[in-house]
C-alpha cells in the first residue's frame, strides 16, 4: 500500500510538473459537460463536443482520397421488432444522426439528420478504442513498440507501481488487464464516472492518473473480460511515450496525413493546453465520410490512398477474436484488439455506447457508418435494431 501510495505521489509530479498545476473549471462548465450526454440534446451535442471540452487538432492533408459514389436505393422497408417501418422511420426509431453506406469502397448512400451537415465532426465515443488500435499497430508496425507481449508499465510511468504493473500490451488491448475498475455498476458510481468527474468535467487531474482509484489485482491478467475505458486511454498513452509524440499529433502524421482524409478531426483533451491529453478510450471527432475512410482501409488490409497505413498482419490480428464463447452475456460477441467481432461472422465493428457503429463486413465488401444519440447508453432492443437495420441494408446492397 505504501508503494502505491508513494507511486500516486510521483505520478502526479509527472502528470502535472512545476508551473502546470491543475487549473479546475468554472462551476457552470463542469456542470455543463456533465450533462452533455443528456438525451434531450444529444443530437446537437454529439457534433459540438469542442464547445464542450478542450481538444488537439488533427489536421488532413492537401488531398483527400477520392470516394466514388455508386448510389442505389436501400432497403424500402425494415422489421424492427415486432413491427416493419419505412427506412426513413427506421432510422428515426434507431435515433440516427448520420449514416453512410460504402460498398467496393464507393458510397452508396449518404445522409445527415436533425441538423447536421458533411464537414459535421461527430464524437466517436468507443468507436475511438478501435483507432487507437491501429495507432497502436502503427507504433509496432514502426518498432516504436517491441511487441504486444512487453509490459505496459515499461512505456507508461503512470502504471508503476499499481495493479497495471506487470500487465501485458496484449492483455490490455484484449480487455483483460485483470483490474478492479468498473465501467457501469448497477448502483453507486463506477471508476468511469468518477474519472470523468474529476478529469474531463472538472480539469483536476488527468485521465490516467490512476492515484486515488484504489485498483486492485481483482484477476489474473488475461483470464476475464472487463471492458475499460481507462485501459484504452492507457493504450493511448502507450503510443504517446513510445512515439514522443501527442496522440493527436501520431494520428495526424502517421494516420489521418497518408490515409487521405478530407477533413480535420480532432481528440478531446481530459485537461486544457499545456498539460491536456487525449483521452483515447472515448473522444476523437471525425466527419462521417472519414470515419467511412477508416472502415475502407479496415476492409481493404490497412491499405488508404495508394500506401499501407498499418500492416495487413495487424489488421488481421486484431480484429479477430481467438475464443469460440461470447465475452457479453445475451450477445454473440467476441473482442480482438480493440475491435468487437461477431460470432460465425468475419465481421468486425467499432462501436460508441450510444449507438456510434463502425461496422466492417468482408463477405459483402460493405462498410456502414451509423452514428447515433440514444437516450440512455445503449439497450437491448436498440442495438437488436440496429443489427436488424444493417441486415436490411447489406441485404439490399448486395443484390
Amino acid at each position: 500500500m505504501d508503494r502505491v501510495k508513494t507511486a500516486g505521489v510521483l505520478v502526479t509530479l509527472l502528470m502535472f510538473p512545476a508551473g502546470l498545476a491543475a487549473q479546475p473549471a468554472p462551476p457552470a462548465l463542469a456542470t455543463a459537460r456533465a450533462h452533455y450526454e443528456d438525451a434531450t440534446i444529444n443530437a446537437v451535442t454529439f457534433r459540438s463536443a469542442d464547445a464542450f471540452f478542450p481538444t488537439e487538432p488533427v489536421a488532413a492533408g492537401a488531398r483527400a482520397a477520392k470516394l466514388p459514389r455508386a448510389p442505389k436505393t436501400l432497403a424500402s422497408t425494415v422489421k424492427l421488432g415486432e413491427g416493419s417501418f419505412a427506412f426513413d422511420e427506421a432510422l428515426q426509431r434507431t435515433y440516427t444522426n448520420a449514416l453512410l453506406v460504402m460498398k467496393d469502397g464507393a458510397i452508396v448512400d449518404e445522409r445527415y439528420l436533425n441538423g447536421g451537415a458533411a464537414d459535421d465532426r461527430y464524437m466517436s465515443w468507443s468507436m475511438a478504442k478501435s483507432i487507437v488500435s491501429i495507432l497502436v499497430g502503427i507504433a509496432i508496425d514502426k518498432g516504436q513498440i517491441k511487441s504486444v507481449d512487453e509490459p505496459i508499465d515499461r512505456y507508461v510511468p503512470e502504471t508503476r507501481g499499481t495493479a497495471y504493473e506487470g500487465v501485458s500490451i496484449e492483455h490490455l488491448l484484449m480487455m483483460r488487464d485483470g483490474t478492479s475498475y468498473t465501467e457501469q455498476v448497477e448502483s453507486g458510481q463506477s471508476t468511469l464516472e468518477r474519472i470523468k468527474k474529476r478529469a474531463t468535467y472538472g480539469n483536476n487531474t488527468n485521465f490516467t492518473d490512476l492515484s486515488g482509484l484504489d485498483l486492485t489485482r481483482a484477476h489474473p491478467p488475461g483470464s476475464k473480460f472487463l471492458y475499460s475505458t481507462l485501459t484504452s486511454t492507457l493504450l493511448g498513452r502507450l503510443v504517446e511515450e513510445a512515439s514522443g509524440l501527442s496522440l493527436a499529433a501520431f494520428t495526424e502524421k502517421h494516420l489521418w496525413k497518408p490515409a487521405g482524409m478530407e477533413a480535420p478531426g480532432y481528440w478531446v483533451l481530459d485537461n486544457p493546453a499545456p498539460k491536456g491529453r487525449a483521452v483515447g478510450g472515448g473522444a476523437f471527432n471525425a466527419t462521417l465520410r472519414d470515419y467511412g475512410r477508416i472502415g475502407q482501409m479496415m476492409l481493404d488490409g490497412g491499405r488508404a490512398n495508394g500506401r499501407q497505413i498499418v500492416s495487413k498482419a495487424w489488421v488481421e490480428k486484431s480484429t479477430r477474436y481467438p475464443g469460440t464463447t461470447s465475452v457479453m452475456p445475451g450477445a454473440p460477441r467476441g473482442y480482438g484488439y480493440q475491435w468487437w467481432t461477431m460470432l460465425g461472422t468475419d465481421r468486425y465493428e467499432a462501436i460508441g455506447i450510444h449507438g456510434q457503429f463502425l461496422s466492417i463486413d468482408p463477405k459483402t465488401r460493405t462498410v456502414i457508418v451509423k452514428l447515433s444519440y440514444w437516450p440512455d447508453k445503449g439497450g437491448r432492443q436498440l442495438n437488436l435494431d440496429t443489427f436488424a437495420l444493417f441486415d436490411a441494408i447489406r441485404a439490399e446492397v448486395g443484390k
